[in-house]
């Protein structure tokens, strides 16, 4: 049994804001076993709507939909009117929803609701409304030709308010989608990984199917399939772990479910501590790594040395070496990651210099160029990384790339 996702807003297709509500749906949907065929999106036009209703409500194996936006008081929000007319049911105005809607006006506001919020109360005959805690739309369970369609609001915070909502009201069995937990790796590349464990993935019989997601510096990997009955996914599960055993040196979801919280936990569980000095990503590597409750028990404190003045003042970075190799270089990124380590009495320390953009570079030293440093107490390594995005991309993976060279960095000496 598969399921449709349709989400409903012109602000969503033109890009003027980012969609959660699928990413929601898609997740909860195969927590439950049900997979996404389809995920759509259409503008509020009526004629748009349609089309994208029309094409699940017409494929065989789409059992369930879920509908999100479209639902306002505007003369813009077309979802409900679109419904009905493909399904062939007229509006209605339902009375217990619009008293719901007034009360909702007078807890909030002390005041009535104005008019156009009527609209919120017609509902497509035959409909089984479903109440609204946290706003005033209305949400819609409609039952047609074997199909169960769920029409919630698109405000983010409410339709997720629903899905508690749509798994009393659900009528289906559970489908044999399954998938298995994902394991994350950093410091190897998506090719390389795919090519290190071809011989193993060439031997899984056809109904196993296998997935590599590149995200950010990181490789995801999980199996799954469409037919799980209960020996299936503890055979999926048993691959999985021996994924884990064999091609483990990069694996790092096995400690935390991010990088920086798998980190943070190998720093506490060897009572080490870390300090840090960034110069190009400006406070962000910091930023990542305090995102983690109770990271003040393995992060010591992190110096942004932006300006070769702050490094030679904060850090005692040379002003010759500054001079002759330059602030972007091998040299500074080792000096930063020493001197981090040193003045705060830390075990480890991590240096970042480079060349953000969209100016500073020159014909030796592009755009996109860092240095990354670990120094502990016996050594000091340095790596060299060229990044071809905009100034904010470049600064998203300098910090994800020096993360991950912490993490081998921390799996070598273990």
């Amino acid at each position: 049994m598969k399921a449709g996702i349709l989400c409903v807003g012109t602000e969503l297709v033109t890009g003027l804001i980012r969609d959660t509500n699928a990413y929601f749906f898609s997740q909860k949907l195969v927590e439950k076993g049900i997979f996404p065929k389809f995920v759509l999106f259409v503008p509020d036009d009526k004629q748009d709507i349609k089309t994208g209703f029309n094409l699940l409500l017409n494929d065989s194996e789409v059992q369930l939909m879920i509908v999100s936006g479209g639902l306002g008081p505007t003369d813009d929000d077309f979802t409900k009117e679109a419904i009905a007319e493909l399904l062939g049911r007229e509006l209605v105005f339902d009375q217990a929803t619009w008293e719901r809607i007034r009360q909702f006006y007078w807890n909030l506001r002390k005041t009535e609701p104005p008019e156009n919020n009527k609209k919120q109360a017609l509902v497509p005959r035959g409909t089984t409304v479903l109440t609204n805690d946290l706003g005033t739309a209305p949400g819609l369970k409609i039952d047609f030709f074997g199909k169960t369609i769920f029409v919630v609001p698109g405000v983010p915070r409410e339709a997720e308010f629903f899905w508690s909502v749509m798994e009393r009201e659900m009528n289906i069995s559970v489908s044999s989608f399954y998938r298995t937990k994902i394991l994350k790796f950093c410091g190897i590349g998506e090719s390389q990984l795919a090519t290190l464990m071809k011989p193993f993935l060439s031997r899984l019989p056809s109904e196993v199917r296998f997935a590599f997601l590149p995200n950010y510096g990181e490789t995801w990997f999980y199996f799954y399939t469409y037919e799980a009955d209960k020996e299936r996914r503890e055979e999926l599960d048993r691959l999985i772990e021996e994924v884990s055993a064999l091609y483990g040196d990069f694996l790092f979801s096995s400690y935390g479910d991010t990088l920086e919280e798998a980190i943070g936990n190998i720093l506490r569980e060897r009572k080490l501590r870390l300090a840090i000095a960034e110069s190009c990503t400006g406070g962000l590597l910091g930023d990542r790594i305090t995102n983690v409750p109770g990271s003040s028990e393995y992060f010591e404190r992190g110096y942004v040395v932006y300006s070769n003045r702050a490094k030679m003042e904060e850090l005692e970075v040379p002003r010759e070496v500054l001079k002759d190799k330059g602030a972007v270089s091998a040299e500074v990124a080792a000096l930063l990651a020493q001197g981090a380590r040193k003045k705060s009495a830390a075990d480890i320390g991590l240096g970042i210099t480079g060349i953000a953009g969209p100016t500073g570079a020159t014909e030796e030293k592009p755009v996109g160029l860092v240095y990354i440093a670990l120094a502990d107490e016996k050594r000091v390594e340095v790596k060299r990384y060229q990044f071809g995005g905009d100034r904010l991309m470049n600064k998203r993976f300098a910090v994800q790339f020096a993360l991950s060279t912490l993490f081998v960095f921390l799996r070598g000496k273990g």
